[in-house]
């Protein structure tokens, strides 16, 4: 199967998460069969896809981020997005330099590397290289020059630390693909903000809390494994979660039948 853009013959990838088929040498998407996203399905905006308002310049950064990423597997939420995030939030740093620019494969072989290091995704240089067929000490330079640059604006990825929301959007589609029981774990979030406890367990627990509200036969064990952690911790937070919303309903009687169902707010 040859690629209708650029007519050559190499291998397509990678048939990965999103079932897409993306030739090797321009990153021409050949075929897209599609498939649930996850919470990405209704996130408000795709930092990957381009319009025509889009210079060439981030068309082309962009068609590069998307091979590479496919390459290796990378999932589009949150990591390919974040990276593509990062190009378009940095894309003067990142355009003008020579360096970055003129081995653009590796250099977005490199920020894939540190944007997984940043979710805790540590995939080594070496790994990355081989996947790709390409130099690691380019890549490790690459990584190095790029680093630099975004550090220097101190604002390295435009990422912020992560947040109990941002752990609930990430592992929750892997436990359901039942969109309005992520909003209604959502919505449970938001009513006890500021709670404290582990942001992972926390997530976890709200999850299994409007499951079994919602009498949804999804097991602590299964919620655990998604979110790598104990089944017990998610017992544990559903636990405090539910004495959290308790204590609220004690102090405000007249919000019984809100707190009482958290699907009441996603469906309004």
């Amino acid at each position: 199967m040859n690629c209708p853009k650029c007519d050559c013959d190499a291998v397509l990838y990678p048939e990965g998460i999103e079932g897409e088929k993306i030739c090797g040498v321009c990153g021409t998407v050949i075929d897209e069969i599609p498939s649930f996203k996850g919470y990405a399905q209704w996130t408000p905006e795709w930092y990957s896809t381009w319009s025509d308002q889009d210079s060439e310049t981030l068309k082309e950064w962009l068609t590069t981020l998307r091979a590479v990423t496919c390459q290796l597997n990378i999932p589009n939420y949150p990591y390919r997005e974040e990276a593509a995030r990062t190009i378009r939030t940095q894309k003067n740093s990142l355009f003008k330099s020579q360096k970055l620019s003129k081995n653009k494969r590796e250099t977005v072989a490199g920020l894939i590397h540190l944007t997984l290091k940043e979710y805790n995704k540590l995939r080594p240089i070496k790994e990355i290289s081989k996947e790709l067929s390409l130099n690691p000490k380019t890549v490790l330079k690459q990584t190095w020059l790029l680093s630099k640059i975004l550090n220097a604006k101190k604002r390295p990825f435009d990422m912020r630390r992560k947040n109990v929301m941002d752990y609930l959007h990430e592992y929750a589609g892997k436990v359901t693909k039942d969109k309005d029981l992520i909003l209604s774990a959502e919505a449970v979030l938001m009513r006890i903000q500021r709670s404290g406890g582990n942001p992972i367990g926390v997530a976890a627990g709200s999850l299994y809390y409007v499951c079994k509200k919602s009498k949804i036969k999804i097991s602590k064990e299964e919620i655990g494994e998604a979110f790598r952690i104990s089944a017990r911790t998610v017992y544990t937070n559903e636990a405090r979660i539910r004495a959290l919303l308790a204590a609220k309903l004690d102090e405000n009687p007249l919000t019984v039948g809100i707190l009482a169902d958290p699907l009441v707010t996603c469906q309004n």
